[in-house]
């Protein structure tokens, strides 16, 4: 996954909504591009997680070593009381041969997930807006919602279905990209790190989180670069529905900012490990404090 070309949109009506009362997230959406080896993945799946698997940027060009690996994989998390999620590049506007060509490979992975590997629960459709720098907001906007439609389309041919995860990275000028999902999909408000997330999150638990609501949306965040204070701080902060934080750190000088979904948090630990993210959460759902 790209670091999205992300901003903060002008001010609007939707921005200037009254921030939410926090309210514990209902669980986590874990980004988890954690290999191939299913244990890997052992003990570090909170049951009813959304786990995003990318087994080679997609499901295509497998062998049949990793076919079974993978298979392993899901078997493992869904074990855990998990649910899995297949990572599809979407392209973003297709404005380059290779966002082309992974716009076109949309069909092809689907249909991997499904036979290749026996099924997933859904997909994270990753550059999911149809953006770029050289483009307007407005056109951006118009863009998005016949693209989302055009890949609903293709679940529909390809025969696939289960929950839908559109990755825009933010929400788009007055939410527009939030407005391009349709009742009952997710969709992530902002993938950035901890500092840019704390510049947007009064917008971003306010205007944008009611507007998503009214649709009938589940959020996503997506914060990396946070310490243990900055994760804890998040999660008792957050109106998103699910929520993943790391201490990962996007670098700039690496093809697609490095590592930073690929390792679990140093604080990630457990439900019981006081001060860990996954005792956070559960605390704070079951009243408590973080």
């Amino acid at each position: 996954m790209s670091n999205f070309r992300v901003k903060l949109a002008a001010a609007s009506l939707l921005t200037l909504g009254a921030t939410l009362a926090p309210a514990a997230p209902t669980g986590f959406g874990m980004v988890a591009y954690w290999g191939e080896t299913a244990s890997t993945y052992g003990g570090q799946i909170p049951s009813g997680a959304y786990v995003v698997i990318n087994p080679n940027s997609g499901a295509t060009g497998l062998t049949s070593s990793q076919v079974t690996n993978w298979k392993a994989v899901i078997a493992n998390i869904r074990a855990q009381g998990g649910k899995v999620l297949g990572y599809v590049a979407t392209g973003y506007d297709h404005n380059t041969a290779d966002e082309l060509a992974r716009y076109n490979a949309i069909n092809a992975n689907l249909t991997a997930y499904k036979t290749a590997l026996g099924g997933v629960d859904g997909f994270f459709f990753d550059e999911a807006a149809f953006d770029d720098a050289a483009l307007t907001d407005t056109q951006k906007c118009n863009g998005t919602g016949p693209k989302f439609s055009a890949v609903r389309a293709k679940m529909t041919a390809t025969g696939t279905s289960g929950t839908v995860v559109w990755n825009a990275g933010w929400p788009g000028a007055s939410s527009c990209f939030v407005g391009a999902a349709t009742y009952g999909e997710h969709i992530v408000v902002y993938e950035a790190a901890y500092a840019d997330y704390l510049n947007a999150a009064s917008w971003l638990n306010g205007g944008v989180q009611t507007y998503a609501a009214s649709l009938g949306l589940k959020t996503w965040l997506l914060v990396h670069s946070a310490t243990q204070a900055q994760m804890q701080a998040t999660l008792k902060g957050s109106a998103a529905n699910y929520v993943y934080v790391t201490s990962m750190t996007y670098n700039p000088s690496l093809p697609w900012g490095g590592p930073i979904w690929n390792y679990t948090p140093t604080y990630w630990g457990n439900n019981s490990l006081s001060g860990s993210e996954r005792w956070c959460l559960n605390s704070l759902k079951t009243g408590g404090s973080c």
